[in-house]
């Protein structure tokens, strides 16, 4: 950290440096003030530049598997609370900010009723015994004893049944076991309390149990962690096992934003099935390079470095099933936290510190992965951070100073001309100024149509992709939803018409949550995979037609050049301009496909009308009525068409329904909020690269006459001025150019290289 630390140091004095030479050459009235503004606006960028972009760091990994003790060993502090196994709705997030504090957001009343009473509707007790204008407030202690008999009722009925409970039932559980913990602290709306030094630890409060997790809306610490440096993000994922399909997008939007994943394997579990299912998603993100494998090692389950050793090669080897050339380290995280918390430490881990390093060579092993593990993870975090510098500052940083360099000379080649001959230059070399600039019209156009061209590709493809007929994922999903299986299981409860409402909603709620379930980690990946696909054909559609853009451009600049020197004007040459770097364009990411991720959007009695149960219902109050008041319905059975598939298939069409409009409206906001977005912003960013080097280029040659007039003191006290302009600068340009050209050759020869640490660039070139 302390070379790229001292790197952007380095690049901060010159930006340093060059700004004193405009502010000098403003003074002097020696630049005209446009010119001048595009030289300030370059160094504020490349400024910006110099403060650092958060660095996301996404600690994923089933429920615990030791993720929150990793956090708590990367930051030296027993933080975050170790083994709780709380799943939470939101992410918690570290922040390496340099004071120590954070906050924790409560939800408001509003979205505790409207979620509590969105939670009751999933059960069928509720539409048994409540209507749909009976919604719970948990303020009133009527209300609360209602809810207490109701979970009782439902958690009787899932262990007769299933023998598990959902995440309806833990959340209800958890608003009614916290209510009297947090009832004190909760608003009408959105209440943060800012945490500091002194109370950090009191985030556990609202966090360390279910019942008052449920109550928090969000989360942020913040603990400064040196070896990382500032601004670094470690989140805190929820477990990739978790049984809530939320829990699972939520994880799926963080990673999408994410540089860097921890994934964390327990020892004691190895990798299971939901493991496989997170390695494809990140398999679809292309992230395999930037994920670091940690095998948390339980020692007292692995005692002996030969079984340790063994346990390591067991897991690669599943690993590589997926995973090319995983980047493992096998260490323990409840070893390092104990060893790293001192005079913190309790006595009885004390104890079990001590017991561990007796076996010396246990302790060799799990110190030095882990060693390694934190000077890679470093090292990594510096190459990321020295790329971003390197692609958006020092570029700009090079065209000023070119830019200075260039004015500098010009003005100092004619300060001392006769000036008859001046004037008659200044006409020619406008007219060679005016050819440049038809240059950038024809570009600017050419740049216009490659997008609306482009365009029309992205938006065929989509198209395509989200077609409601043709298209291969709709039809798969409808296909999904078309042959759903019922269990045998069901067909015979469903023909107890005593309970046939009731066994009705239970398939209703299970066919609703197995269809979440697909859309998340089935739809969802495969939707991220197709627009990762199509920002890899972005890229290189732009990247090739680029090319000829930049040709034309740099023999339009040699030209422009060539006839400058026929006046001995001495102009830079522009350099290889054919290998743009692109910005990261992260923070423009697809958005999720989850249309029945929102319990909150159904309100009482449309859940039942959106997929057919309330038809079905009045269809059977229907029949009551035609057998007449006094019959029982409870003695009917079906006739004819009447039958209980009828039900489940107005259930399921009523289901693709809602699809269909879902991926209608999803491939709107897929082609203009992403793909149109993030097209606009590369074209944008390529047409402001021809501009600004345009401009850069452009001498005011009107200004230049005015200053060859002045005569006497303060001809001399420019031209003073001047050579030291072109003193500085000269050596500066040379200086940035070169380290751009070292720096492109690295990362060129690296993009063709598999290994992890291969695709980053190396450690900052020195500068003296």
């Amino acid at each position: 950290m302390n070379e790229y630390l001292q790197f952007k140091g380095k690049i901060q004095q010159r930006v340093e440096m060059l700004e004193g030479a405009v502010r000098e050459l403003e003074l002097s009235g020696l630049a005209k003030r446009g010119v001048l503004s595009r030289w300030s606006e370059s160094l504020d960028q490349v400024k910006t530049s110099l403060q650092d972009s958060l660095v996301r760091i996404a600690v994923v990994g089933a429920v615990k598997s030791g993720k929150s003790t990793l956090i708590n060993t990367l930051l030296g502090r027993d933080l975050l609370m170790r083994g709780a196994g709380i799943i939470t709705a939101f992410i918690t997030r570290i922040q390496t900010n340099g004071r120590v504090g954070g906050w924790v957001e409560l939800k408001p009343w509003a979205q505790i009723q409207k979620e509590l009473n969105a939670s009751l509707r999933m059960f069928p007790l509720y539409q048994e015994e409540m209507s749909e204008s009976d919604a719970l407030d948990i303020r009133c202690a009527e209300d609360r004893e209602r809810l207490k008999a109701f979970l009782d009722r439902a958690q009787i009925e899932w262990q007769q049944n299933l023998g598990r409970l959902d995440p309806h039932f833990i959340l209800l559980k958890g608003y009614l076991e916290g209510y009297f913990q947090l009832r004190d602290e909760m608003d009408e709306d959105v209440r943060r309390l800012v945490l500091d030094e002194d109370s950090i630890g009191r985030h556990r409060h609202y966090v360390g149990r279910e019942g008052q997790a449920v109550y928090v809306r969000d989360m942020e610490l913040h603990y400064p962690v040196p070896w990382l440096g500032q601004r670094v993000e470690i989140a805190d994922c929820q477990g990739s096992d978790s049984p809530n399909s939320l829990h699972f997008e939520l994880l799926q939007r963080y990673l999408l934003k994410s540089q860097f994943i921890l994934y964390v394997i327990s020892s004691r579990t190895g990798l299971r099935e939901a493991d496989f299912k997170l390695l494809d998603f990140i398999k679809t993100l292309r992230m395999f390079p930037q994920t670091f494998f940690i095998l948390n090692v339980d020692l007292d389950a692995h005692p002996h470095v030969e079984d340790l050793n063994a346990l390591v090669n067991r897991v690669r080897s599943e690993l590589s099933w997926v995973v090319p050339r995983p980047a493992l380290f096998a260490f323990s995280g409840l070893y390092h936290l104990i060893d790293q918390l001192h005079e913190e430490l309790p006595e009885r881990e004390g104890r079990r510190l001590e017991f561990w390093k007796e076996d010396a060579a246990l302790a060799r092993c799990t110190e030095g992965d882990f060693a390694a593990f934190r000077e890679e993870m470093r090292r990594r975090i510096v190459s990321q951070r020295t790329r971003i510098l390197l692609g958006s500052g020092l570029s700009r940083l090079s065209m000023v100073a070119a830019g200075i360099l260039d004015t500098a000379r010009a003005q100092k080649r004619f300060i001392d001309e006769n000036l008859g001959s001046l004037k008659e230059f200044t006409g020619q070399l406008k007219t060679k100024q005016k050819a440049l600039q038809g240059t950038l019209r024809t570009l600017e156009n050419a740049i216009a149509g490659l997008q609306d061209s482009v365009k029309q590709e992205l938006d065929q493809a989509a198209d395509g992709y989200f077609h409601l007929k043709e298209g291969l994922l709709v039809g798969e999903t409808l296909d999904m939803v078309e042959h759903y299986p019922i269990s045998e299981k069901y067909y015979r409860e469903l023909t107890d018409y005593r309970q046939f409402l009731h066994k009705l909603y239970h398939f209703y709620r299970e066919f609703r949550q197995s269809i979440s379930r697909y859309l998340v980690e089935k739809v969802n990946v495969r939707v991220i995979e197709f627009a990762k696909e199509q920002e890899a054909f972005l890229h290189d559609r732009l990247s090739e037609s680029s090319q000829s853009f930049w040709a034309l451009f740099g023999s339009a600049l040699e030209d422009y050049r060539r006839e400058m020197a026929q006046f001995q004007i001495d102009l830079r040459a522009p350099g290889d301009l054919r290998h743009c770097q692109w910005p990261s364009m992260e923070m423009i990411i697809p958005p999720t496909f989850s249309p029945f991720m929102d319990q909150e959007a159904l309100g009482p009695g449309v859940l039942l009308m959106k997929f057919g149960l309330g038809c079905f219902t009045r269809f059977l109050t229907g029949i009551k009525s035609r057998m007449g008041k006094q019959r029982d319905l409870l003695q009917w059975r079906p006739q004819e068409s009447e039958t209980i598939q009828e039900a489940v298939s107005l259930v399921k069409s009523e289901t693709k329904s809602e699809l269909l409009h879902a991926f209608q409206e999803y491939h709107k906001s897929f082609k203009f909020r992403y793909l149109h977005r993030l097209l606009d912003e590369m074209t944008r960013f390529l047409l402001e690269e021809f501009r600004l080097r345009a401009e850069m280029t452009e001498l005011d040659f009107v200004g230049i006459l005015k200053q060859s007039e002045v005569e006497g003191k303060g001809r001399a006290a420019m031209r003073d001025l001047l050579i030291r302009t072109v003193e500085l600068t000269e050596g500066m340009a040379a200086e940035l150019d070169e380290l751009r050209c070292l720096v492109q050759l690295e990362w060129l020869s690296s993009e063709g290289e598999a290994s992890p640490k291969a695709r980053e660039p190396s450690e900052p070139v020195p500068i003296s």
